[in-house]
């Protein structure tokens, strides 16, 4: 088997089993069955006539050789998405393109405070906006298919470069007839009273709320569980429980007197961050720097106003 006969297919199992140090976890992240990878890396194996896997305790990790065919793959793959990105600007005659990945509850900030000023700068350039999870943003920008993103949780992610900015305090969002509705500031004890609405585990916000809860000895019990934070907004505003947010994330809501945000007495819940993350090694369009440095000025004023 020569270099240019190496199935690119089993190379990109390869290459995600050592992202998510396992073969059933590779093929859940692919959305295969397992035995689909491993039926392909051992007959990638044959015909190298080397081994490419082997088990550390509980985790499967690469062998050098794996690591070689991975690393190539992992470098070949952003080249090719870069020259994908380069093709479609001069196929649309576009000026450039930025990806940015923004989390739900921090959209409306974005799109009025730094994309009008970004588009009023540079009209060319096209803009895909994308949101989701922090787990999987952080993967995409170390691919090159995301150049920045703005994110919520507890910790920044490792490996990045990461700006964290005071976003807090989370508070309690209810409708103004709700028992809490009158206090100024709600406990946990308080709260565990009333039916909670949570957000998917993979919000940034919900291990926020999982931790406060947890220092405070309570279980969390939440009524409802939703993956959009306009599905939270709307069982807030029909009264059917309590959804959890930043002011700032509900601001239209609460400017129309839908609703009333009280600040959870808490320290993890005053102290909560986003992050404003990208990669330390992908180097930025004119364009691109641009947009963050929008970024990076306008939480940085929001935290100190």
């Amino acid at each position: 088997m020569t270099l240019s006969t190496y199935p690119e297919k089993s190379i990109s199992y390869l290459y995600e089993v050592g992202v998510h140090g396992g073969i059933r976890r590779a093929a859940d992240a692919l959305g295969i069955n397992p035995s689909v990878v491993s039926r392909q890396l051992s007959l990638l194996e044959r015909n190298l006539q080397l081994p490419l896997l082997e088990r550390r305790g509980r985790n499967v990790v690469l062998t050098e050789a794996g690591k070689l065919l991975a690393e190539d793959f992992a470098k070949t793959n952003q080249r090719r998405k870069q020259l994908e990105r380069q093709l479609q600007d001069l196929r649309h005659m576009r000026g450039g393109s930025i990806t940015v990945r923004i989390g739900q509850g921090m959209v409306d900030d974005v799109v009025n405070h730094v994309l009008k000023a970004f588009s009023a700068a540079y009209p060319g350039v096209f803009v895909n906006m994308l949101s989701g999870d922090m787990q999987s943003t952080v993967m995409l920008i170390a691919k090159g298919e995301v150049d920045m993103a703005v994110g919520f949780g507890p910790t920044g992610p490792p490996g990045l470069k990461c700006l964290s900015i005071n976003r807090g305090p989370i508070c309690a969002i209810v409708q103004r007839e709700h028992p809490i509705a009158r206090l100024s500031q709600v406990s946990v004890t308080e709260l565990a009273q009333h039916r909670l609405i949570a957000m998917n585990e993979s919000f940034g916000l919900q291990r926020y709320i999982n931790a406060i809860f947890k220092s405070e000895s309570v279980i969390f019990t939440p009524s409802y569980s939703c993956n959009l934070f306009s599905s939270a907004i709307a069982l807030s505003k029909a009264g059917l429980g309590i959804a959890f947010m930043t002011a700032q994330a509900v601001q239209t809501p609460l400017l129309q007197g839908e609703l009333i945000a009280i600040p959870i007495d808490h320290r993890i819940a005053r102290e909560s961050q986003c992050h404003l993350l990208r990669s330390a090694d992908h180097r930025l369009t004119p364009a691109a720097q641009y947009f963050w440095q929008l970024l990076c000025n306008f939480f940085n004023e929001a935290a100190g106003s």
